[in-house]
């Protein structure tokens, strides 16, 4: 059911998630600070003027026009910390988003707003009272009538701009020549943009705060995919904010992307006994990873380590994290809470057991398994899926073989397959969104990969993917990727 955007206050100011997420982003002394400011503006102006002058016939509602008050409160924050000098806003409307950067880049001191629109102007009846305030003190400074796209296209190459917002229209072809206008132009400014929550690639957990949910079914909202597609991921975070439509944001990385590895290593044998192949040993497994991965990757979450494997971690310079829980389910907990602590949503990070090896080019592959299908991804081709389940197989196999779809990547091919063993690659958010089910079945001794991916795909539609042929394994005698001599790698 939608909710009035007087309740949104309420509804985001006490949310632990959303306090989190700003929290993350801003410091807490940040946020405090300007909180309170904003509240003021929200309080004493914006909400009145939202709800009785804004454009949409149905104002009173959140998500049914102009930002509400979480997604207000980010753009504040993010003009009032970073401090940009010039602010470049795709679509003015009522002058609601406007006027709340202009009001930040008044409390910064200095700065401007340049800002286009196609159906609105300053004389235009929805206009709010504050909006017009900032153009006679010279904050703002407007365009009108103007397409987007034309807008930054022929916008001034003389005035450097630091931070772009964008909400207009939403159809794809906008959306997509819009992104690839701002990713040619401004390629080191920070974008932010209304409406992230609206698309096939939000998780559920950001779809749930999305006010009006029957938008999701009849209407375009292409902003998302456009700036993802535009903007290299291995050169841009892509994350967002949660609200009744969510911001989306596109922020310039300070180094290359890459594949950071969350590495489960313990002196513990695991709770259940499995014969391994002779070359299966901690150092050599831990030593093919570096070499694959990189040192600078590789975070060791170690669980009851002795003297000796602690300084064999300590003397090839890689961080260990040191946690005392004694079982493999437990340790995948700790490296499942530390990946989704110390990355960003849109970072790729891999969950990985201390028994593993790798073929050459492994970070590489996995990197565009999760590109290309945001899912869980493996390099391991579980044999189980080549054994029927009356003979110690996979429970859904049959002839000896899986019903799946097969895809490509630049590299390699990749099946969709029913489970994986807890040992995967991902996108942080993917991890948020199903934190639940992965503690629910990591909650033992030892981890229910299983049970855990069989519920995923029946409450979520969403799966596995695996490379085909394989290019890691799992080192259990009994369960080694097909069509590789791991012996000898």
């Amino acid at each position: 059911m939608a909710y009035l955007l007087e309740d949104c206050k309420n509804n985001y100011k006490f949310d632990i998630t959303i306090v989190n997420q700003i929290q993350n982003e801003f410091g807490e002394g940040n946020y405090e600070e300007f909180e309170l400011e904003y509240d003021i503006l929200w309080d004493d102006v914006l909400l009145k003027t939202i709800t009785t002058e804004s454009s949409n016939e149905n104002r009173k509602l959140a998500g049914a026009g102009p930002v509400d008050y979480n997604e207000g409160k980010l753009l504040y924050m993010f003009i009032r910390t970073r401090k940009p000098q010039n602010v470049l806003e795709i679509g003015f409307a009522s002058g609601v988003s406007s006027s709340i950067i202009a009001l930040a880049l008044e409390k910064n001191g200095s700065g401007k707003l340049y800002t286009g629109d196609l159906n609105s102007n300053p004389d235009h009846e929805y206009i709010i009272p504050l909006f017009k305030k900032f153009i006679k003190k010279g904050i703002i400074n407007p365009t009108y009538p103007i397409d987007g796209v034309v807008f930054v296209e022929e916008f001034d190459t003389n005035i450097p701009i630091d931070l772009t917002f964008s909400d207009a229209s939403h159809e794809p072809e906008f959306c997509a020549h819009l992104a690839r206008s701002l990713y040619e132009k401004y390629p080191d400014a920070l974008h932010l943009y209304h409406e992230w929550s609206f698309s096939p690639r939000s998780s559920e957990e950001a779809k749930k705060y999305i006010s009006l949910k029957e938008n999701l079914k009849h209407q375009a909202f292409a902003e998302r995919e456009a700036f993802e597609e535009m903007f290299p991921k291995d050169d841009y975070h892509h994350y967002g904010f949660y609200g009744s439509c969510g911001l989306g944001v596109v922020k310039k990385r300070q180094s290359k992307k890459e594949m950071k590895v969350y590495y489960r290593l313990s002196n513990l044998e695991a709770g259940i006994s499995k014969k391994k192949i002779p070359n299966a040993t901690k150092k050599h497994c831990l030593e093919n990873c570096i070499k694959e991965f990189g040192d600078k990757n590789i975070v060791i979450v170690g669980d009851r380590l002795n003297k000796e494997t602690k300084d064999y971690v300590n003397s090839l310079n890689l961080r260990l994290v040191e946690v005392d829980n004694g079982s493999g389910a437990g340790t995948f907990r700790d490296a499942l809470d530390l990946a989704i602590k110390e990355n960003t949503s849109d970072d790729y990070v891999y969950l990985l057991e201390d028994d593993f090896l790798h073929l050459p080019g492994s970070a590489k592959l996995l990197k565009e398994g999760v590109d290309r299908f945001g899912m869980y991804t493996t390099l391991y081709d579980h044999p189980d899926k080549y054994l029927n389940a009356d003979k110690g197989g996979n429970p859904q196999i049959q002839m000896n073989s899986e019903v799946t779809r097969l895809a490509k990547t630049d590299s390699v091919h990749w099946k969709l397959t029913n489970s994986t063993v807890m040992s995967f690659a991902t996108r942080v958010d993917r991890l948020k969104d199903d934190y639940e089910l992965l503690k629910k079945y990591s909650n033992g001794r030892i981890t229910d990969s299983y049970g855990f991916f069989s519920e995923l795909i029946q409450t979520k539609q969403l799966g596995v993917v695996s490379s085909v042929p394989g290019y890691s394994t799992h080192c259990e005698a009994a369960w080694l990727t097909p069509l590789v001599n791991w012996e000898e790698v």
